[in-house]
C-alpha cells in the first residue's frame, strides 16, 4: 500500500536532537548550582544548618547534570550512557559537602568523652580526695561499699569494710583505713587488684598519719592512750612504738573533737595534735610522741586545731613542703583569732574577727568564716591569713575594687572562681585577689554555672554558634586546672546533672543514670 509523506507540523517547532538535549541540562546544572551557592552564603549567614545542608546537595546535583550536558555534546546518539558517572559524581560531591561537615560538628557526648562510667551518686553518697592529683578517690556510698577510684585510668575497686567502719583516706591517697569500734584496718590504696590488700591492723582509733607513721588514740580505764605505729616494718599487728597515757574524764573525745568531725567518711590529718587535760593543744611528734615547739593554746580556751597543706607560693617563689596547723579560737561573743603554726612554730596570728556567729573551713593555710555578723542579719564571708592577718572579704581590697560579679563557681583556701560582669570567668587568689586566671564566657549575657575545688573548676555556660551545622541550645562544658589550662572541653545537647571537681584538672559528672569521669586523654 503506498505511503504519502505528512507535511511538518510548523506549531512543532524544531528539534536539533543532542546539542538540545546538552543545552537543557546545562542550563539545569547553572540553575542548581546558583541555586546551591544562595542557600550556601545564607545559611552561613543567617546560621540555618538545613540550608547549608541543601547546599551542598544542590551543589551536587548541579555538578552530576553538568557531566551529562558535556557527555551529550561528545557522543551524540548515544544517550543515558554518561548517567551512572553522572550519578556518582554528583553524588559523591553531595556526599563531600554535607557529611565530613555534618560530622564534624556533631555535639559531643558525655558518655563517649568519659574514661570511665560508676554508679551514680544516691543521698547520702560523697567523693572524698586527697592532694595528690594521681591518687586514688574515695566514692563513700551511704548504702553499700565505698569504693576507690583511680583517676588515671578509670578503674574501680570495692573496699572491704564492716558495718560501722569510719572510711579515711590519706592525704596523699597511698592508703586507706578502715576504723571500726576497737581497731582500725590499714589499706594499700596503690596495689594493684580487685581489693586493695590489708597493710596492717592495729587497735584504737587513727588521728593522723605521717608518711608510715600511724597515731592512734585508745580509750582506757583510767583515760586515754595515744600510740604511735610504722607501718614500714610490713608487719600485720604492727607494734607500738611509744604509748602516751592521758588520765582525764571523757577519754579521747577532746582528740577526736580537734581533728575532725564524725563524717563516715573523710581525710585523715597528717600532723597529730591531742588534748593535755593539764597544758591545752600539743602538737606531737609521730616518731616518738614528744610535743613539738610550744602549747598551741591553754586548756581554758575555746580552740579547734585544722591541719591543711603548705600556703599558695608567690609568683617565682618555691612552695612549701610542711602541712600547717590553724588553730581556731572563739570568743565568748563568738568572735575569730587565727593562730598558724608549722612544725609547731608560731607563723602567724590574726586580728579578732567581727563578733557573731561563724562556721569555719581551713584550706591552705588559710580560714574561711561563713556566718552572720551580731547585730546584722546578712550572712557574710571573712578570711583570715599570712597575707592579711585582718579579716576581711575574700580577695581583700583587690576584689572588692573590682566591682560586683554576676556568679560565683566555688571557693576554697587557693582560688575563688567567679564570672565578672566583662564576661569572663576568673579565679582569684581568695587572700589577695592576685588574678590567677581567666577564661572568656559565651557573651555578656550567658548564664555561666559550675563548680570549683581541688584547685580545679568546672565552667558550663551557653555554646556560641559560629557555623550553620552547629547544633542550637547545646552547652559548653570546661574543665580548668589549677593553673588555667582546658584539660577538657566538650559541647553537649544535655545538661549535665551535678559536676564534681577532681585534683589535676579531672571531673565527675553525673547524668542522672551514671556517674562519668572526664580527664584528658592525652
Amino acid at each position: 500500500m503506498p505511503t504519502t509523506a505528512r507535511p511538518a507540523d510548523p506549531a512543532a517547532g524544531t528539534h536539533d536532537g543532542p546539542a538540545h538535549d546538552a543545552a537543557t541540562l546545562l542550563g539545569f546544572a547553572v540553575a542548581s548550582l546558583a541555586l546551591g551557592g544562595v542557600c550556601w552564603m545564607l545559611g552561613a549567614h543567617l546560621l540555618i544548618g538545613a540550608l547549608r545542608l541543601a547546599a551542598g546537595m544542590l551543589m551536587g546535583l548541579g555538578a552530576g547534570l553538568t557531566v551529562l550536558a558535556i557527555l551529550a555534546r561528545l557522543r551524540p546518539g548515544r544517550r543515558g550512557s554518561g548517567r551512572g558517572p553522572a550519578a556518582a559524581l554528583g553524588l559523591a560531591l553531595a556526599l563531600a559537602l554535607t557529611v565530613p561537615a555534618a560530622i564534624a560538628h556533631r555535639p559531643d557526648s558525655l558518655a563517649d568523652a568519659a574514661i570511665a562510667r560508676l554508679a551514680p551518686l544516691a543521698e547520702g553518697d560523697g567523693i572524698i580526695a586527697g592532694r595528690d592529683p594521681d591518687a586514688p578517690v574515695l566514692i563513700h556510698r551511704a548504702t553499700g561499699p565505698d569504693e576507690l577510684l583511680d583517676p588515671a585510668d578509670g578503674s574501680l575497686r570495692t573496699l572491704p569494710e564492716a558495718d560501722g567502719d569510719r572510711v579515711l583516706l590519706a592525704a596523699d591517697g597511698t592508703r586507706v583505713l578502715l576504723a571500726g569500734a576497737g581497731s582500725t584496718r590499714v589499706l594499700d590504696a596503690t596495689a594493684p587488684g580487685a581489693a586493695p590488700p590489708l597493710l596492717a591492723e592495729v587497735a584504737g582509733t587513727p588521728i593522723a598519719l605521717a608518711g608510715d607513721l600511724l597515731v592512734v588514740q585508745e580509750p582506757t580505764q583510767t583515760g586515754c592512750a595515744t600510740r604511735g605505729h610504722d607501718l614500714a616494718t610490713g608487719e600485720e599487728a604492727a607494734a607500738a612504738l611509744w604509748t602516751l597515757v592521758d588520765a582525764t574524764e571523757g577519754g579521747c573525745e577532746a582528740t577526736r573533737a580537734l581533728v575532725g568531725d564524725d563524717a563516715p567518711a573523710a581525710v585523715l590529718p597528717t600532723v597529730p595534735v591531742r588534748t593535755d587535760p593539764r597544758q591545752g593543744i600539743l602538737q606531737m611528734d609521730p616518731a616518738t610522741g614528744f610535743p613539738v615547739g610550744q602549747v598551741l593554746a591553754r586548756a581554758q580556751e575555746h580552740c579547734r586545731a585544722h591541719v591543711t597543706g603548705p600556703e599558695p607560693a608567690p609568683p617565682g617563689s618555691r612552695p612549701g613542703t610542711e602541712d600547717l596547723v590553724l588553730l581556731v579560737c572563739s570568743g565568748e561573743d563568738g568572735a575569730l583569732s587565727v593562730r598558724a603554726f608549722a612544725g609547731g612554730a608560731p607563723l602567724w596570728a590574726s586580728a579578732p574577727s567581727p563578733a557573731g556567729q561563724w562556721e569555719v573551713r581551713a584550706d591552705a593555710g588559710r580560714v574561711i568564716a561563713t556566718g552572720t555578723e551580731q547585730g546584722t542579719d546578712v550572712p557574710g564571708e571573712i578570711v583570715a591569713s599570712r597575707e592579711r592577718a585582718a579579716w576581711s572579704a575574700p580577695g581583700g581590697p583587690v576584689i572588692t575594687a573590682a566591682g560586683d560579679f554576676r556568679a560565683r563557681l566555688g571557693i576554697d583556701g587557693t582560688a575563688m572562681v567567679v564570672v565578672n560582669s566583662g564576661a569572663q570567668t576568673v579565679a582569684y587568689d581568695t587572700a589577695n585577689g592576685r588574678q590567677l586566671w581567666a577564661l572568656p564566657a559565651s557573651g555578656p549575657d550567658a548564664e555561666v554555672t559550675g563548680s570549683s575545688a581541688h584547685g580545679t573548676s568546672i565552667v558550663l555556660d551557653p555554646a556560641v554558634r559560629s557555623d550553620a551545622l552547629d547544633p542550637r541550645d547545646a552547652q559548653r562544658l570546661r574543665v580548668v586546672d589549677a593553673d588555667g589550662t582546658v584539660t577538657a572541653e566538650l559541647v553537649l545537647r544535655e545538661r549535665p546533672g551535678s559536676l564534681h571537681p577532681l585534683p589535676g584538672g579531672r571531673a565527675l559528672v553525673g547524668t542522672g543514670d551514671a556517674l562519668l569521669l572526664i580527664a584528658s586523654r592525652i
